[in-house]
């Protein structure tokens, strides 16, 4: 594994490495720079660096009202770097935090695919009474 380093702030170079690992997933790739600056504005972002190239290579952020609640949302690892645990190190520093240790409550949404990995961090899947509602606009 690469030696990385952990930024809460991305430089603009960080913020164009983000965008670009966006556009290769299909649930992030319709979102445009002014809607991820503003994401990033009201989100506490984890991005992971590769300490030799400076690229970010990895990036997740919580959404939280730092008492009761946080959502981890877009844990996402560039794909030449998947399998090498640079997803781990990510949930690591983010769930070892002090922003989510004094947190009551922490959810987190995945595909079917990546549940198995979240379960190793003691998330659970929502029993099938909760009801989970959405919105749309």
């Amino acid at each position: 594994m690469n030696p990385t380093y952990i930024v809460n702030q991305l430089s603009e170079k960080h913020f164009q490495d983000l965008l670009n690992l966006y556009s290769e997933r299909s649930w992030t790739k319709t979102r445009t720079s002014d809607e991820v600056r503003a994401m990033i504005d009201n989100s506490y972002i984890f991005g992971l660096c590769d300490s030799e190239s400076d690229q970010l290579i990895g990036f997740t952020r919580v959404v939280t009202d730092y008492v009761f609640r946080a959502t981890i949302y877009d844990v996402i690892v560039m794909e030449r770097f998947q399998g090498k645990g640079f997803g781990r190190l990510l949930l690591q520093t983010v769930v070892n935090s002090t922003l989510i240790k004094s947190i009551e409550r922490v959810d987190l949404y995945c595909e079917d695919n990546k549940v198995v990995f979240y379960e190793k961090w003691g998330f659970e899947k929502v029993p099938a009474t909760t009801n989970y509602m959405r919105l749309i606009k």
